[in-house]
């Protein structure tokens, strides 16, 4: 073979290695956003449940005493006002902030806040949006967030270290579908203990898929901890994480088959609401999606060598904690889906078995 050959087939070698490393999924180091935060601190004055958590005192402190004042601004007031009549609270929050633009304008070329959560409708979307530039130039919200990122700082430091356990490419392969979205980690310091996992879809056809974490934990210097979950948990926070992203996967399938899952889904429903961990769960939707989500992160687990007594520690806690006691069943249904990826290439393709699975479900329970 001659040396020319051999330099062109050298070189193509090494450009194809380099092309399969480009495609490997890296999470970028996770920070604050403005739009989150302004949104926290908004339904925090309103009283929204969501956001009235006092887990992070150091920053609550900090927005009371900067924002105590404005608790009777014309937003504030629309703002319980939506609470009382919709019930736009806690991932709802999440879903506007992240449609908003630099200015706090909503966006174009992006999929609709009221089209993804039912909460909002057009008009209160509009009529939010109107009555934010006004608050953020009103409250001069820019200075205290600007004022605030040594929190906003040391809460992104100390969350990489989760960020570093993930294997992200684990989503594309396992639900088919490698996505040229990115996928971003916010910190939600307003948001107490809650984490949300949001996507937004644009018209072109790319997604951005958001973890937005918040803190439930802090050191004896009053600093966030990501050691652990919540309070009631001894879960370590990276299933957190991996939940959250999964979400925007499961969310928007689940929703084109919605009406197939309907019937059996207000059944597991009603069984599940007579647990005392699952009664704040009304809607059907709500308790099939995380289920499902939950079973992923189990199936995750599995998949990238989790110790068994850690697997077997998240299926207890699904299951006695949430009431989710189908969870294996579930998780079981997920690994057979994977064994016959040459039949069903992605996970939408599962649709119609994951329908059966659940129709035969509510006797099983």
């Amino acid at each position: 073979m001659s040396r020319i050959l051999l330099v062109i087939l050298a070189t193509l070698c090494f450009q194809a290695c380099v092309v399969k490393e480009e495609k490997k999924v890296v999470l970028e180091r996770p920070t604050a956003d403005k739009r989150v935060e302004l949104l926290n601190i908004v339904f925090r004055l309103a009283e929204a449940p969501g956001y009235s958590f006092q887990d992070y005192k150091p920053y609550v402190d900090r927005i009371e005493q900067y924002f105590g004042k404005y608790k009777d601004h014309e937003l504030i007031q629309y703002t319980k006002s939506i609470l009382k009549e919709n019930e736009t609270d806690w991932d709802a929050v999440a879903k506007m902030a992240i449609r908003l633009d630099d200015n706090m304008v909503l966006m174009t070329g992006v999929s609709d806040v009221w089209q993804a959560d039912a909460r909002w409708s057009k008009e209160t979307a509009e009529k939010f949006v109107s009555l934010l530039p006004q608050f953020v130039k009103d409250t001069e919200f820019d200075n205290f967030f600007r004022d605030n990122a040594d929190l906003y700082t040391a809460a992104a430091d100390r969350f990489v270290t989760v960020c570093e356990q993930v294997n992200m490419d684990w989503y594309g392969t396992f639900y088919g579908n490698e996505s040229s979205g990115e996928f971003l980690i916010i910190m939600a310091l307003g948001s107490g203990p809650s984490c949300y996992g949001v996507t937004l879809e644009y018209a072109d056809g790319g997604l951005t898929a958001y973890a937005i974490m918040g803190v439930w934990k802090t050191d004896d210097e009053g600093m966030p901890l990501f050691d652990n979950h919540l309070p009631y948990s001894d879960t370590p926070v990276l299933p957190i994480l991996l939940h959250e992203f999964n979400h925007s996967f499961v969310n928007h399938v689940t929703e084109k088959y919605k009406d197939s899952f309907q019937e059996s889904g207000e059944k597991i429903a009603s069984i599940l609401k007579s647990k005392e961990k699952m009664a704040g769960h009304y809607y059907w939707k709500t308790v099939f999606d995380e289920a499902l989500v939950r079973a992923c992160v189990i199936k995750y687990m599995k998949d990238n060598g989790f110790a068994q007594p850690e697997i077997d520690k998240e299926i207890k806690f699904q299951k006695e904690w949430w009431g989710f006691v189908f969870i294996e069943e579930l998780v079981s249904e997920l690994e057979s889906y994977d064994r016959q990826r040459d039949t069903y290439p992605t996970f939408e393709s599962y649709m119609p078995k994951l329908v059966e699975f659940y129709n035969a479900l509510p006797e099983k329970i």
